[in-house]
């Protein structure tokens, strides 16, 4: 069994802010990182170090009896303060930024993915690469192996090229991901999405509610990619997704290269948006301001969101959080859990009264050797109730969006004899 890399914390805040080691130490250990020690600085960013440089040398002392194999600063780093640190440390030394990038490397399981984070990786190095060349010359230190060879237009070409490439393949992918779109015909069908902030218990409903057994991590991130199965909400076929989770302070460029994850949620009818209502009152704020800042810049606004405070088995009081979802979203939140089952029917009858309406029409084709197709195309693109066949007709009862009846006719004009008819209409008559 493989062991666990050793790495210490670093965070330099300001005096009045609050400190995110806790959340620093939660994505260490999802990298599969020992955390030896936590050190913290409150004062103005110094921009040699980052921190001082007296405390930076005193955390070099510590470090040679603790032994850590890297150092991981909760603070942006600039290359030069990288170089300076990683000289002083004799370490490698990398950023919050870098330690995600490390999680979900080792989490893609997809060519997409794997595509998306390098694109990730290679456009946050890009602004730096001059400085990187420039300092990776000036030694061979822990981080900077390898780049003393390259000469900086060389090498700013190399990385650019390499985005070019992969982005490129990252369109076809996109592509081949709306045809399969189509063939899912998700412009019929009503999609949910769920979301939140990771680590909220999104795949823990997912699976409640779809019957799956997707993989339920403790660490931060389990979920990379976004999976999506039928749930039958009031005997109506809907679609729902699982995807992955905010964390605060994501750099803008990982959330562009991961644009094709989270489109998942810009083409959803609903987004619920799963709260840890178990979490201080301050840490449920900022994860919901993290939440609805996402959202909001990827184009899910409030009139599709859903508020759902998950793990009421382990909250205390929750009218603060109510009060904090109803301040940010205008609406109130639907308590559940998704351990213990909770308050599962009350947000599955909400969902329902937020599914469109559909009508109810019959088919009546003749069994001729062509309709298999047209059959086919009904099972994938309606919720079909009913289907009878006999040796001259096939008979189906089936449920869908009214607009969309024009292109189902239009599929059937190829069939001689073949009728549709508009149940909810003759009934409405009837009546």
């Amino acid at each position: 069994m493989q062991t666990s890399s050793k790495a210490v914390l670093v965070e330099v805040r300001e005096n009045l802010d609050p400190s995110a080691l806790s959340e620093l130490r939660l994505l260490a250990e999802a990298a599969g990182y020992d955390v030896l020690k936590e050190f913290e600085q409150t004062r103005i960013v110094d921009s040699a170090y980052c921190l001082g440089r007296g405390r930076a040398e005193e955390i070099a002392k510590e470090l040679l009896e603790l032994k850590p194999s890297k150092v991981i600063f909760n603070n942006k780093l600039k290359p030069s303060q990288k170089y300076n640190l990683t000289h002083m440390f004799k370490l490698e030394v990398i950023d919050r930024f870098q330690l995600i990038l490390e999680i979900f490397t080792k989490r893609a399981g997809t060519i997409e993915a794997k595509y998306q984070i390098e694109l990730a990786k290679l456009q946050y190095e890009l602004p730096m690469a001059k400085e990187n060349v420039r300092l990776a010359k000036q030694g061979e230190l822990p981080g900077f192996h390898g780049l003393g060879k390259y000469q900086v237009d060389v090498y700013s070409t190399m990385i650019k090229r390499r985005i070019s490439y992969i982005k490129r393949r990252l369109k076809e992918i996109s592509t081949q991901k709306s045809i399969h779109r189509q063939s899912r015909r998700k412009d019929a069908l009503f999609t949910i999405a769920l979301t939140g902030y990771t680590f909220a218990g999104k795949t823990t409903l997912f699976n409640l509610l779809t019957k799956e057994n997707l993989p339920i991590g403790s660490n931060l991130f389990t979920t990379l990619s976004t999976t999506t199965r039928a749930v039958s909400v009031n005997t109506r076929k809907t679609l729902f997704s699982d995807t992955v989770g905010f964390i605060d302070n994501l750099p803008h460029m990982l959330v562009d290269a991961f644009y094709s994850t989270l489109e998942e949620m810009t083409l959803a009818d609903l987004v619920l948006l799963i709260l840890d209502s178990s979490d201080q009152l301050y840490e449920f704020t900022r994860k919901l301001d993290t939440c609805i800042s996402t959202l909001n810049s990827i184009g899910v606004f409030r009139n599709a969101i859903v508020p759902v405070l998950n793990k009421v088995e382990m909250a205390g009081e929750l009218k603060p959080h109510r009060e904090e979802v109803e301040r940010l979203l205008g609406t109130k939140p639907i308590e559940i859990s998704a351990k213990t089952g909770e308050g599962i029917p009350k947000l599955m009858d909400l969902i329902a009264t937020r599914l469109p309406k559909y009508e109810s029409f019959r088919l009546r084709i003749p069994a001729t050797n062509n309709i298999g197709s047209l059959v086919s195309w009904a099972f994938e693109e309606t919720d079909v109730k009913t289907i009878k066949y006999s040796e001259t007709i096939v008979e189906m009862d089936i449920q869908m969006l009214p607009s969309y009846l024009p292109k189902f006719k239009q599929l059937m004009n190829g069939i001689k004899g073949a009728e549709v008819q508009n149940l909810t209409e003759a009934k409405v008559r009837k009546e």
